[in-house]
């Protein structure tokens, strides 16, 4: 082979591998998707305050709907919801419970029902349970009865949120997908939160911000129904996918070779996933920004590319 001929084929195979790792870390880095606020009535409720949000790629908010059982009931709501809405945020609810006992886990559960149909919110909408008051007795048992009672008023994509304590103690249910507070760590210390709450003053705003693992607080995702749980001897637990059926716009995995860069917030990272597509559930753990790592093959489900790590695990491009 002349010398021409075997430059002419050295820079073509630097191009072609310098375009594949181009191309990986492009898709494997998070979407901007992947933070969303929760507001109550300490935070403004005019369009400007959540289109600043929205600018901070800020793609959800939870707007607290109620607390206990007829005693509260945020009056801003209406129009941080609407305004949230204006701004291109996608909305869900939360109530702070307050309940002792089954009768109460109820009432509450129907109040907050009830909050949520006069304010025009859909049934899909994610209601989220705030359950961290220390004068509650019995949480775990009362979080299921207030669950079940929303449920049966046609609630079912639902969220459990607290301190990463609570669950570390088995004191609440896993039965929904939990989101989980816990600052000045780099990790939610919780395996297989759904999402994970890391901040009560974002960009120095006095808002919550939290990190979405798994879209339904972001991109539109839902749960409709409990998804199964497999207790381990740990105490953790682990979530299958409340819908079994085959992602839609997927084409088969194609294996390839090449080293994606993690390109994310800086101390952040993104979810590892065991599965892709509308199949995926969250593995537990995130690759922070910088990390590199092999990929084995790549996939394209539900308009999302996926790039395998090795056996079932998978990020989203």
């Amino acid at each position: 082979m002349s010398m021409k001929k075997l430059k002419r084929w050295t820079l073509a195979a630097f191009l072609a591998l310098f375009i594949a790792l181009f191309g990986l870390n492009s898709v494997a880095q998070a979407t901007t998707y992947g933070i969303f606020a929760d507001v109550s009535s300490h935070q403004p409720d005019d369009v400007v305050f959540f289109k600043n949000l929205a600018t901070n790629q800020v793609a959800g908010v939870v707007v607290k709907l109620t607390e206990g059982n007829g005693g509260y009931a945020n009056d801003e709501a209406a129009n941080q919801i609407a305004a949230a809405q204006a701004a291109g945020l996608k909305v869900s609810v939360y109530h702070y419970a307050w309940y002792n006992g089954a009768d109460e886990a109820r009432g509450e559960a129907d109040f907050f029902a009830s909050q949520a149909a006069q304010l025009g919110l859909s049934k899909d909408t994610l209601m989220v349970d705030d359950v961290e008051n220390s004068a509650m007795t019995n949480p775990y048992d009362d979080t299921v009865t207030f669950q079940k009672e929303l449920a049966s008023l046609g609630y079912s994509n639902q969220a459990t949120y607290s301190m990463a304590s609570w669950f570390w103690k088995n004191k609440l249910p896993r039965n929904y997908p939990i989101w989980v507070a816990n600052y000045g760590v780099d990790q939610p210390g919780v395996d297989n939160a759904a999402a994970w709450q890391y901040t009560n003053n974002f960009n120095g705003q006095h808002v919550d911000m939290s990190y979405d693992f798994s879209g339904i607080f972001t991109t539109g995702s839902t749960i409709t129904t409990p998804p199964a749980s497999n207790n381990s001897n740990d105490g953790s637990t682990t979530t299958s996918p409340a819908n079994p059926d085959t992602p839609v716009n997927t084409t088969p995995p194609s294996s390839m070779s090449g080293i994606a860069t993690i390109n994310y917030i800086p101390n952040y990272g993104i979810a590892l996933w065991n599965g892709y597509g509308a199949n995926r559930t969250y593995a537990g753990r995130t690759l922070l920004t910088r990390t590199k790592w092999k990929v084995l093959a790549q996939t394209y489900a539900d308009g999302e590319y996926w790039y395998n790590l090795g056996g079932n695990q998978w990020i989203e491009g």
